[in-house]
């Protein structure tokens, strides 16, 4: 029996996994949603005739805008003599200043509507909707773990396949594919409904030969990072042997470790307290770099700057997971199965 199959078919057919793959692909329609339901091209002429008449009406009530037009003197008074000094008035005509000091109402000022730029707001989505993948899989990838353990199923399957490393290489390699397959399909689902809905609703313009040059890493280190929360999810609860004992770490971690690690290097004063949380070298590793700035030196005049890339960030967290990935291998080769 190949081992990589049986494993695949098994996350695959897993309850859990149908569950979340529903919840994944419903939270992708929702989210595409809620940007169909919420943008628009624009105004409609009738909204725009109705909100340029009440900004008529208000700028006739607005007595020293019509006195700044019709009084060439009027901006000589001591009150606004700061007026021609200004260098930001260098160049506008009369009725621009007399505009911009007492203000006129326009219909863009009375009617608000907001349009989806794909091109500017999509990567940010895409590269969420990848991450949040990445966690579900993480939970799938313990969870399935676990489950082997607290059923006896990894003892039984060990009488029949007794060569540890290949099991342990089997469900390693079958959870990161399944990751993997799951990251791109919920990628391309949620690029293809936003594009529909910025196609109809919104403005798709500007995907051109920069937009993926700038992007696509961007994704593909996304979905790497994925691949790699899934490998840690699976290690913990190898290590644990019990799903509970990797969610605890993760949760953990995500919800306690991290602000008292933030808390500590305060307190200490550390230059570049940013460093020590993992969600600044997860930002360096998906932007591609990112630059922390130290003030505790207060009589300085600029900040000392550190750069964090996208190379150092990759061996910090790849040296994570496969430091608890050969953890897990260790233990599992080591301890007792019963």
């Amino acid at each position: 029996m190949n081992l990589f199959k049986a494993e695949l078919r098994r996350l695959a057919r897993r309850r859990l996994s149908l569950i979340f793959g529903i919840i994944a692909a419903a939270g992708v329609l929702v989210l595409a949603g809620v940007f169909w339901f919420t943008s628009s091209k624009g105004p409609t002429e009738e909204a725009l005739a109705e909100a340029q008449a009440e900004a008529d009406r208000m700028n006739d009530e607005n007595f020293e805008y019509e006195q700044c037009i019709e009084d060439e003197a009027y901006l000589d008074q001591p009150d606004y003599e700061w007026v021609e000094s200004d260098p930001y008035y260098e160049g506008m005509t009369r009725e621009e200043v007399c505009a911009d000091v007492f203000g006129v109402w326009t219909a863009e000022d009375l009617i608000w509507t907001y349009t989806f730029d794909f091109a500017e707001e999509s990567p940010l989505l895409l590269i969420g909707v990848a991450i949040i993948a990445g966690l579900v899989m993480m939970m799938l990838a313990s969870s399935a773990i676990g489950a082997e353990w607290s059923s006896g199923g990894m003892a039984n399957l060990l009488l029949w396949h007794p060569n540890r490393m290949r099991v342990w290489g089997a469900k390693l390699g079958a959870a990161a594919a399944v990751c993997a397959a799951a990251v791109l399909a919920l990628m391309l689902l949620a690029f293809g409904l936003l594009y529909v809905a910025g196609a109809a609703r919104g403005d798709v313009s500007g995907l051109d030969a920069a937009w993926w040059d700038e992007n696509l890493p961007k994704f593909a280190r996304a979905a790497l990072l994925s691949v790699g929360m899934t490998v840690l999810g699976a290690s913990l609860a190898m290590l644990g042997r019990h799903t509970a004992i990797s969610g605890g770490i993760i949760a953990g971690y995500l919800i306690v470790g991290d602000m008292l690690v933030r808390i500590a290097a305060l307190a200490l004063q550390m230059p570049f307290s940013e460093r020590l949380s993992l969600y600044t070298w997860v930002t360096a590793w998906i932007d591609g770099r990112t630059e922390l700035y130290d003030w505790t030196d207060l009589y300085a005049d600029n900040a000392e700057v550190m750069v964090i890339t996208a190379s150092e960030a990759g061996v910090l967290l790849g040296g994570i997971v496969l430091g608890f990935a050969a953890l897990a291998t260790w233990a599992f080769q080591r301890r007792d199965v019963s």
